[in-house]
């Protein structure tokens, strides 16, 4: 089980940007980095690192439970990032607008109101209910990031069945059909 074991720390530190952590996963026997497990996670690695908001939200969005969970911690840190990325490309003194429908499918978001939040919370303001207001000057970082909920990136996969149920068949078969309870 020391491939698991390092699985978990690789998992945990991928949105660290962790060099270590990249290190260790690279000095693997090829057997072992070719596991499904450990080619996501350093698939994760390399978005976070490339600042690829589109492309690591999407990859949170299709991770097991277990690695889900792993990376919880550092989904606010996350969007905080992506959130201040697309501060600098879009703020004019007039002020572009996004809708927040963009954003919650963006950063993966459980919905309209968090993605509020997560808005006035770095100082931008909204145009009505629907649409964030990009203006430059107005971006701010203050405090440690909202986490959210993240019932779309977490809470949703456990589908009905148990923590025990997802652990086992997580652990029995990497490519086990996650739609169906064990038997």
């Amino acid at each position: 089980k020391e491939g698991g074991k390092v699985r978990v720390r690789t998992l945990a530190s991928a949105l660290t940007g962790s060099v270590e952590a990249l290190h260790e996963v690279l000095q693997l026997p090829e057997a072992l980095r070719s596991c499904p497990a450990l080619r996501r996670a350093l698939a994760v690695d390399s978005a976070f690192r490339e600042g690829n908001a589109a492309r690591l939200f999407r990859l949170l969005r299709i991770l097991p439970y277990l690695q889900s969970c792993a990376v919880r911690c550092h989904i606010g840190r996350a969007r905080r990032g992506a959130l201040a990325r697309l501060a600098r490309a879009l703020s004019t003194p007039k002020g572009q607008t996004l809708p927040l429908g963009f954003m919650v499918r963006l950063l993966a978001l459980d919905g309209p109101e968090e993605a509020r939040d997560l808005c006035q919370a770095h100082g931008l303001p909204l145009d009505g209910q629907e649409r964030v207001v990009f203006l430059r000057g107005r971006y701010t970082e203050e405090g440690l990031p909202p986490a959210g909920t993240c019932k779309v990136l977490v809470g949703s996969k456990l589908a009905g069945r148990t923590l025990e149920e997802v652990v086992m068949a997580e652990e029995e078969d990497e490519g086990v059909d996650r739609s169906k309870s064990p038997a």
